[in-house]
């Protein structure tokens, strides 16, 4: 049974709230600017292959972090997110993996304290140059799009959503391929396009084709962007989203 004399954390002032949990404010504060200290002094290490080393781990704590959020985020009911974000904690956490909603990417000073939370640079990212936007950050990772290959039968293609955007998956045999599901031309949708080997015919352009294992257009200005596929043991078919893509082809 709940102590009578304890209050609930709605019922607390603002300035009360911030120090419900495990650490004050201020220690939140101190505890983030000293990672920072200490990820900036691993950056000046004088052995290139230990710092190598550790930023290489970094960097695969970073992937377990990332991906285990965004599947925690994207089970979130609506309005979960942007409630949860008061905190300055979570706040900072989601800002580092880049998953704030876009209301809550500017927040009151109230809700997370004098300063603003400190982004702990475990991500390298270079300088855009002057006049052009930055780049969209990248965040390598697998979705899977089929659960089995045999879902899409040879010769046949089949769109999906990943991340917002519209995939065509195309099989020929037994390899399977994965393009923007976007004309070059104008954008229109491939869904309901044909494939014939490695050739995919455009719908809604008489004379437009692409090569599935590249992208590129066929006798044609314009290309649209593939992606990188894994056929897992157990059947599944994954893309890589936010990965480079190198075509396999044939060396004649």
């Amino acid at each position: 049974m709940a102590d009578p004399k304890q209050k609930d954390s709605s019922e607390l002032p603002d300035d009360a709230r911030q120090l419900v949990g495990f650490m004050s404010t201020v220690g939140w504060d101190k505890l983030l600017s000293r990672v920072n200290a200490q990820i900036e002094e691993l950056e000046q290490l004088p052995l290139p292959e230990v710092k190598d080393k550790v930023f290489e781990l970094l960097a695969g704590i970073d992937a377990i972090h990332r991906e285990a959020l965004r599947r925690l985020v994207s089970v979130f009911k609506e309005g979960v997110l942007e409630k949860v974000v008061e905190d300055p904690a979570i706040h900072t956490l989601m800002e580092l993996y880049d998953l704030l909603p876009p209301e809550a990417e500017e927040v009151p000073e109230a809700a997370v304290g004098k300063n603003k939370p400190i982004n702990i640079p475990i991500q390298v990212a270079s300088t855009p140059a002057p006049g052009k936007a930055p780049a969209r950050p990248r965040y390598p990772h697998w979705v899977p799009v089929l659960k089995a290959g045999s879902d899409l039968a040879p010769g046949a293609v089949k769109e999906v959503e990943v991340d917002a955007q519209r995939i065509l998956i195309c099989r020929v045999d037994d390899d399977f391929f994965a393009l923007a599901s976007r004309c070059a031309q104008d954008g229109a949708s491939l869904a309901l396009a044909g494939l014939s080997r490695y050739t995919l015919n455009c719908p809604h352009h008489r004379g437009c084709y692409y090569d599935v294992r590249q992208g590129t257009r066929i006798a044609g200005k314009g290309e649209i962007d593939c992606y990188p596929v894994r056929h897992e043991d157990d059947g599944r078919v994954l893309v890589g989203i936010d990965m480079d893509f190198t075509p396999d082809l044939p060396a004649f």
